[in-house]
């Protein structure tokens, strides 16, 4: 009788051993899981991060590295696509001070990707930067 309960035993430990390994394999690979999407938010994150320092610069630079004057300019910079668009705005009303323009920058990963930044912003235009 010993040894029929010798095997049994021996069958159980088995089983139990086996469950054992699918539980800490389950938990290993929920923890990849939460550390695979914590990296992937991470980089997303960052590119944002990137995209609006882009856009910032480049609407910080309409008057005066780039023109103020009604029209669109893309460039790329630092393996980003980014488009600036100037236009008159709908209630714009000429005076001493100048024009308000209605300036948009938006940054791109690739051509046809959604916008990682959108800025909109004013800006006002001495009447002789206009003629530039």
């Amino acid at each position: 009788m010993t040894a029929a309960r010798s095997a049994r035993e021996d069958g159980s430990v088995l089983i139990e051993s086996l469950i054992a390994a699918s539980l800490v394999a389950a938990i290993l690979l929920a923890a990849f899981q939460v550390l695979s999407d914590s990296v992937h938010r991470r980089e997303k994150v960052q590119d944002q991060r990137q995209a609006v320092a882009i856009a910032r610069s480049r609407l910080a630079a309409v008057g005066s590295a780039l023109p103020a004057t009604p029209g669109r300019i893309e460039g790329v910079e630092a393996g980003y696509l980014w488009a600036v668009a100037v236009e008159a705005c709908p209630d714009e009303q000429r005076s001493d001070a100048g024009l308000l323009r209605c300036v948009s920058v938006t940054v791109r990963r690739a051509a046809g990707a959604p916008p990682l930044a959108r800025l909109t912003s004013r800006k006002l235009v001495r009447p002789d930067a206009d003629a530039r």
